[in-house]
């Protein structure tokens, strides 16, 4: 009885390795999720304008946009958003001809298409 029961142990052990070390690795049309690498800077003057500018993206399918977090003189907030953009090139955005109106925060929205 107890080689019977130490057959099946080791028949059940050397199933479960198996089917652990055939698992599929992931193929090659698989990819891991890649982030883009954006530098984002503001004008020098008024009329302010954010920019940035991304690479590393995934060409054709990933595109960006300049995301601007614009304030009034009043403290009022709105967001603004540059055209979309591929990778290499620039995107940029103006809060307003107001020369009052300023900018809080540049970031980037990355997006796939």
């Amino acid at each position: 009885m107890k080689k019977q029961l130490s057959f099946i142990s080791g028949l059940a052990l050397a199933i479960s390795t198996g089917a652990t070390l055939m698992a599929p690795a992931a193929s090659a049309g698989e990819s891991t999720v890649q982030e883009a690498e954006c530098n984002t800077w503001v004008s020098n003057s008024a009329p302010w304008r954010g920019y940035a500018k991304c690479t590393a993206m995934l060409p054709v399918v990933e595109r960006f946009q300049v995301k601007l977090i614009c304030v009034t003189p009043h403290g009022t907030t709105f967001t603004v958003y540059g055209p979309g953009k591929g990778n290499g090139q620039t995107s940029s955005a103006k809060c307003s001809d107001n020369p009052n109106v300023g900018i809080s925060k540049v970031g980037v929205y990355v997006y796939r298409i």
